[in-house]
């Protein structure tokens, strides 16, 4: 099944390292006119980084949260374990709270508490060290499962066009991406013939980031607005449409970047296959429906400004940073241990086996 390795499918790095006590990310505020790599050495600059952007993408915030624990670990000056306590559990709340829906912050910050809570009797050596191998774990796990989903994926989409929105690729993760580790290996196999590339705004992580990186790595694509994707659709243009989650709730409904919801609608019409592709981590079978699922609401700057050119008047605004997808505009849920068709709700659980 594993045909690939990572650096067969991509020139990038890692988006999420840690090294020497440090946080590197890829700075995404930066790009497409800059690429930097910048060192993060403090939880609240960690937090910061999640909040701004600077960093983006559920499996990445998910990484990069763990990270900031780990970087905790490493340069906690406390002298006894309650103490050292005190500082996990402060720097736990302040991550918790940067972002509400991607469920794989939680998972991952989670992952690292209970293994904390389990070791409470171990010296403070010992956790120290189990909570930096447990955020190499989470990033190591997410490649080998952004790599499992490209094969899945590139099996069962059919070879010609496909339609993207937003970035679910190699920065929306720590390597390779969901959507973009399916498009990468459908591109190494031939089966890929043009990508659309959806701007998404208000931050246009379409045009700035999923445009950058799949250029970067040779990927035929066209730019577009969003509100070009229906008549592109209309045309014949697009075979297939795959796009990534933040959360997939037990009945299959799915948040992601605003548009989304769109892009599902006018696919039915068309008769388009519409997949999501998101790791285990993001299913989150505590809610039952999409209903359930909190909703972000970012800066009224986000709208108002492109570029950091002012674009209307200071008016209200309305910025839900994600839209939530019903399950019935779905053909199938792409994950790193198979593709799952209805009904979501019985074949999630058997997936899962809860």
């Amino acid at each position: 099944m594993m045909r690939y390795k990572p650096e067969e499918l991509t020139k990038l790095p890692r988006s999420v390292q840690f090294k020497s006590g440090k946080v590197i990310l890829i700075d995404q505020l930066l790009l497409p006119r800059e690429f930097k790599l910048v060192e993060i050495g403090s939880v609240r600059e960690v937090a910061r980084a999640i909040k701004t952007l600077q960093v983006r993408g559920a499996p990445a915030i998910g990484a990069t949260a763990a990270y900031g624990l780990a970087l905790l670990a490493e340069k906690s000056r406390a002298k006894n374990k309650d103490e050292f306590f005190d500082e996990f559990f402060e720097a736990y709340d302040v991550l918790k709270k940067t972002r509400p829906t991607a469920v794989n912050l939680f998972w991952a910050l989670n992952r690292v508490k209970n293994l904390v809570e389990e070791h409470r009797e171990d010296s403070l050596d010992e956790i120290r060290s189990l909570i930096v191998g447990e955020a190499h774990k989470i990033a190591d796990e997410d490649v080998e499962a952004n790599l499992r989903m490209g094969h899945f994926g590139a099996e069962i989409l059919p070879e010609g066009n496909v339609l993207t929105h937003c970035n679910a690729g190699s920065l929306a993760t720590v390597h390779l991406g969901t959507v973009g580790a399916v498009l990468r290996v459908m591109q190494k196999e031939g089966k890929l013939n043009l990508l659309w590339v959806d701007e998404t705004r208000p931050v246009l992580q379409g045009a700035r980031l999923s445009a950058w990186e799949y250029n970067y790595d040779g990927i035929p694509l066209k730019l577009i607005s969003d509100n070009m994707a229906g008549f592109v659709m209309q045309q014949g243009k697009v075979d297939a449409i795959i796009v990534g989650a933040d959360r997939i709730v037990a009945n299959g409904d799915f948040a992601n970047k605003i548009g989304t919801y769109s892009l599902a609608v006018l696919a039915k019409e068309h008769g388009i296959p519409f997949f999501t592709v998101a790791p285990l981590s993001t299913i989150d079978m505590s809610l039952k429906s999409g209903k359930e699922i909190p909703i972000e609401e970012r800066p009224k700057e986000e709208i108002l400004t492109c570029g950091g050119c002012r674009i209307a008047p200071d008016v209200d605004v309305y910025n839900p940073a994600f839209d939530v997808t019903p399950h019935k505009y779905l053909t199938g849920i792409i994950t790193d241990r198979g593709v799952v068709y209805p009904p979501f709700e019985r074949n999630l659980k058997k997936l899962l086996k809860v």
